[in-house]
């Protein structure tokens, strides 16, 4: 039994608002770019550039800009792994679909529409509400507990602590690689504080704890993007190195709990001009803070744009629509899609 296709008045709706919402996280997105750049100092960077070969800067920036594209490909591979832990596997195709779509909504304010839409999108390949939201809440734990604790590499430079701290960022995830459900257990006592209800089903230890492998990859990836920013500006590498990638992960850990603040903005750039401050001067931490804002906008919605045409490109070589459902039993949600696309 198949899906009967939409009316084309139905379709023509959904085209127009897809195109409407497209077109607002783009103005956003300019608006953001615009503030942030009126009124910025850029004679501090000419300073410090001075005298350097073009293609050093080509080479730093374009491998920061590779660098968090990688990241958001393993936060994917993270997400991804959470929800399959939760029930059948789901493919990638479908998967990567999901999540580039919920890329370009996280610019507005809330943090809620993504949500909705993964949800909608996930009911199409036959994955529950209570599932996506379960996805949802414990990969959020995941985020923030790898998050702070790749975190704490910045301890000895920004606390003037001893390497001894990095002790500290190994053990809540060994725990956790060790205890997986712990995840759970942590996304339960969130909920609770939080009034709202719990996960509906437990992740399972394969599922959770590639998802935390996957996590602290895209950390220490995001922290290199950071790390090559700040190495235009002249600071010491080795030295540098683990305070970036702390810095960063705490960062955007802040930026997340600004919930009202589109992709935390201003909160995130606040503790990164604290981290960055500790080796360069607040004037050019400020150019690094900047210019990593933009290379992460931009890096994401490339890399969504090229995730959703590359689905895009699956879906229409194929000859089945990717709504219609299989019949109950004969494949899994991991087989689901991808072969319906063949």
């Amino acid at each position: 039994m198949t899906v009967p296709e939409p009316p084309v008045r139905q379709r023509d709706w959904r085209t127009a608002a897809r195109r409407t919402l497209m077109i607002t996280v783009l103005l956003v997105i300019a608006v953001a770019v615009t503030l942030a750049l009126r009124g910025q100092d850029w004679s501090v960077l000419a300073a410090a550039t001075e005298g350097r070969e073009p293609i050093f800067f080509v080479l730093l920036v374009g491998g920061a800009f590779l660098a968090n594209a990688l990241a958001m490909l393993l936060a994917m591979t993270a997400w991804r792994a959470m929800l399959s832990g939760l029930g059948e596997p789901v493919g990638r195709i479908a998967a990567a679909r999901i999540f580039f779509v919920g890329q370009f909504a996280k610019f507005v304010p809330g943090k809620v529409l993504g949500l909705v839409i993964s949800v909608q999108m996930g009911r199409s390949i036959g994955v529950s509400p209570s599932r996506m939201m379960s996805a949802y809440l414990l990969t959020v734990v995941v985020i923030l507990l790898t998050g702070a604790t790749v975190g704490i590499a910045a301890g000895p430079e920004l606390l003037g602590a001893s390497t001894g701290w990095l002790v500290l960022a190994v053990l809540p995830v060994m725990a956790v690689l060790i205890r997986p459900h712990l995840i759970d257990l942590a996304a339960a006592s969130a909920a609770h504080l939080l009034r709202r209800p719990a996960p509906a089903t437990t992740g399972s230890g394969r599922g959770i704890r590639r998802a935390v492998v996957a996590q602290l990859a895209a950390w220490l990836l995001g922290g290199v993007q950071l790390w090559l920013l700040a190495l235009v500006m002249g600071v010491p590498p080795a030295r540098s190195l683990l305070l970036c990638i702390g810095g960063f992960s705490l960062a955007t850990v802040a930026g997340m709990l600004a919930v009202f603040a589109p992709e935390g903005i201003g909160f995130r750039e606040v503790v990164l001009l604290a981290a960055l401050g500790v080796i360069l001067p607040l004037p050019a931490a400020g150019v690094v803070v900047l210019a990593s804002r933009l290379v992460t906008m931009l890096s994401e919605v490339a890399a969504a744009g090229a995730g959703l045409l590359v689905t895009e490109v699956h879906r229409r070589r194929g000859s089945r629509s990717w709504r219609q459902p299989l019949p109950a039993g004969r494949l899994r949600l991991s087989e689901s899609y991808d072969e319906r696309e063949q």
